[in-house]
């Protein structure tokens, strides 16, 4: 029997991506790779050492030029077992109503990236994870300054994660550059598939939900599935 929510939600997403010939949403990016080093009290998660990195830096909604836009910020890095765990993240607030909320920046370096939603770790409270770029990124939102900047800059970016109610913790910090073409590329980065068997996104309905529409905007752009 054939799930009417289901299907009508990875249906909107699947004709979406058939439009624009593209995904839905962040259709414009750019590939870089590098190392993820995680701090001490994270390292039984990600692996100790450094740990290789894909990454995907992209605007929301296509805008052009240098106009402020909604940016994503999309990593895979090798976990402990050398398996993929993947972050999605776009721009957003800290605060914790603003954290729930897609917001645009004006450019990369003012930039801050949000889960949106929160990770529940084993039996641990919910904890949304952050990323903040270097200062030294370009002011503008335009890809074409990003892309320059990455000809002659590594760009890093400090993940920390925070609860209700709890302080902000450094977790590690990721340094890229423009990937080679040797390296191994993907074009989705998928949270609800690639991620540690103790690792949720919270809640399960919505990331179900969430799961649908990634299925939904692969399938339209005829990828597998």
């Amino acid at each position: 029997m054939v799930d009417l929510p289901a299907a009508l939600v990875k249906g909107v997403f699947a004709t979406g991506a058939r439009i624009r010939h593209a995904r839905v949403f962040h259709p414009d990016g750019l590939h870089l790779s590098g190392r993820l080093h995680a701090e001490t009290e994270f390292e039984p998660l990600f692996g100790s050492g450094e740990r290789a990195v894909i990454a995907r830096l992209s605007k929301g909604a296509g805008i052009p030029a240098g106009l402020p836009d909604v940016l994503g910020f999309a990593f895979r890095v090798l976990d402990r077992d050398n398996e993929p765990w993947d972050f999605a993240m776009a721009t957003t607030g800290l605060g914790l109503v603003s954290r729930f909320v897609i917001t645009p920046a004006r450019g990369w370096a003012s930039a801050r990236y949000g889960t949106l939603m929160p990770y529940q770790v084993g039996k641990s409270m919910p904890t949304w994870f952050f990323a903040e770029p270097d200062a030294g990124q370009p002011r503008s939102a335009s890809l074409d300054a990003m892309n320059t900047h990455l000809r002659e800059h590594m760009v890093t970016f400090t993940l920390t994660a925070s609860g209700i109610g709890t302080s902000s913790r450094r977790i590690a910090e990721l340094t890229l550059r423009h990937e080679e073409p040797a390296e191994h590329r993907t074009d989705y980065f998928d949270p609800m598939l690639n991620r540690p068997p103790e690792v949720q996104l919270f809640p399960p309905a919505i990331g179900r939900i969430r799961e649908l529409a990634y299925t939904g905007s692969r399938k339209g752009r005829g990828e597998a599935t």
